[in-house]
């Protein structure tokens, strides 16, 4: 019960993978989902496509049958080329029908995360509401989610009673650190509570999120309500503080006081994790309101 972070099987038919962030542990997880197919959702970043494809296969999980993206951020798709390529095989990739779009050609998306250029893949398969993507005893049931993005979908799995969110909910990273989803460049205040409803018609007992890994138990039970007032947190602050908008260093010190005094991760990493994390939201924050 709880938090599940380790590497390694964590379902029936379910295994996580370290995506390795910045380089860093624990702070980004892809998962692999096996019936006679296996897919592997998410892809992680092109510098951590190396220890993703060695982690598949001390698993015993490479190559997979079908990459699935959750949605068209760069640390979810920024990896997919690379881990193809080292698969050797006709690899099916699949997406939400508007994040298929950016994965194909990466200059639409139209924002600068830091991550270095992203390569191009080629002949993405488009999932919409109410899709399927069958691995042969195990069915993948596909629910758009926007809000966070515009091509965000979730994965249910039935069978387990477990779903895999990405970040369309925000970042429940560890139990000292959840964090809202306003990341630009197309964040969308309305579609992100719409999600949340939709979710809430969902009979979950586990969920994955993609910072970081698999919650069940009472966490899963609360994790909607809670990601509804950790949003309306962060979107308080930034309105109540529109004028301290190009003020990175007061937004930083101010979400760390305010929002993450016990955080682990912030202990962990470093100050680099709440400069980043400030900056993100900030600007997510201004492309809704058209600040920017």
């Amino acid at each position: 019960m709880g938090h599940k972070i380790e590497v390694g099987k964590i379902l029936e038919n379910i295994y996580q993978i370290d995506g390795y962030y910045f380089d860093i542990p624990q702070l980004i997880s892809l998962y692999v989902v096996k019936g006679n197919k296996t897919a592997l959702i998410d892809s992680g970043t092109s510098q951590s496509a190396g220890k993703v494809v060695d982690s598949l296969k001390k698993l015993g999980l490479f190559p997979t049958d079908y990459i699935i993206i959750t949605h068209e951020h760069a640390d979810h798709i920024q990896g997919c080329a690379p881990i193809v390529k080292a698969m050797g095989k006709k690899v099916k990739v699949f997406a939400g029908k508007n994040a298929k779009i950016m994965i194909e050609d990466p200059s639409k998306i139209g924002y600068d995360f830091g991550m270095g250029p992203i390569e191009p893949v080629t002949n993405v398969t488009a999932l919409d509401d109410g899709d399927a993507v069958d691995l042969g005893g195990v069915e993948l049931e596909v629910i758009t989610v926007p809000g966070h993005t515009p091509g965000h979908i979730a994965l249910y799995d039935k069978a387990n009673r477990n779903i895999f969110v990405g970040d369309s909910i925000g970042y429940k990273v560890d139990e000292t650190t959840f964090l809202a989803p306003i990341i630009p460049p197309w964040f969308n205040k309305e579609n992100f509570y719409s999600t949340l409803n939709k979710l809430k018609r969902v009979k979950f007992n586990s969920i994955c999120v993609g910072h970081f890994g698999l919650w069940d138990g009472s966490d899963a039970k609360n994790i909607l309500n809670e990601a509804k007032k950790v949003f309306d947190n962060y979107w308080n602050f930034f309105q109540e503080n529109k004028d301290k908008l190009d003020d990175i260093d007061y937004l930083r010190k101010t979400i760390t006081q305010k929002y993450l005094p016990k955080s682990k991760a912030v202990e962990r990493v470093g100050e680099a994790f709440p400069m980043l994390l400030a900056t993100h939201m900030r600007d997510g924050f201004k492309y809704a309101n058209k600040l920017k």
